[in-house]
């Protein structure tokens, strides 16, 4: 049993309570990048998809189905799942 008010024993709880502390920062940093590279990844798709909504050659089913992803893209990213 460790002694509560022994000061290498704080020192060494506070060195581990930042390393807890930096390892949140790391993770969350790491996920929002990937997050953001997600985004630009989606963002690409849709503009593709809607220049292939343009096109004249796809019959009203394959128009609809591209249309619908866009839509629903558009969805995901505002979080209205």
């Amino acid at each position: 049993m460790s002694d509560p008010y022994d000061p290498i024993n704080a020192a060494m709880r506070h060195l581990h309570q930042q390393n807890l502390t930096a390892a949140a920062e790391a993770r969350a940093e790491a996920q929002e990048q990937k997050m953001k590279s997600m985004l630009y990844a989606g963002n690409e798709l849709a503009r593709v998809l809607d220049d292939i909504a343009q096109v004249q050659q796809l019959d009203a089913i394959a128009k609809a189905v591209v249309v619908a992803t866009i839509a629903k893209w558009n969805r995901a990213k505002t979080g209205q799942l």
